[in-house]
């Protein structure tokens, strides 16, 4: 079973900027993230174990600005970003992003639990 208490990422569609420096030169799309990694959807080359600076454009309409390693690249895919040096104000900001994906998870799996039962007939 899928529990999402126990889930560590979650699919996203949030843009980003990424880049060696501060300046984050490149952009992109996360298309999941949890606390401690995520995965950046684009087509710029990076280069594994290479350090990056991100900025996250959240919900909340504020870049959250985050660094971390490469930890795999996938060529005109994307790649995997391991994080890194993230102050206390930084993984608070994090985890509160990521509790916000986890319940808007949790409220789309009920609301397509709701959807299956609706086509259920009880029989006595």
């Amino acid at each position: 079973m899928n529990d999402a208490s126990k889930k560590t990422r979650f699919l996203s569609e949030l843009s980003c900027a990424f880049g060696p420096t501060p300046d984050t030169p490149r952009s992109g799309t996360i298309t999941s993230i949890g606390p401690k990694e995520c995965f950046v959807k684009t087509k710029a080359i990076v280069i594994e174990g290479q350090h990056l600076h991100l900025r996250v454009w959240t919900p909340a309409n504020c870049w959250l600005r985050l660094a971390g390693r490469v930890k795999y690249h996938m060529e005109r895919v994307g790649f995997g970003v391991v994080f890194q040096d993230l102050s206390d104000e930084q993984l608070t900001d994090l985890a509160r992003l990521v509790e916000q994906l986890r319940r808007q998870h949790l409220a789309r799996q009920e609301e397509e639990t709701d959807d299956d039962m609706a086509g259920v007939t009880a029989f006595n």
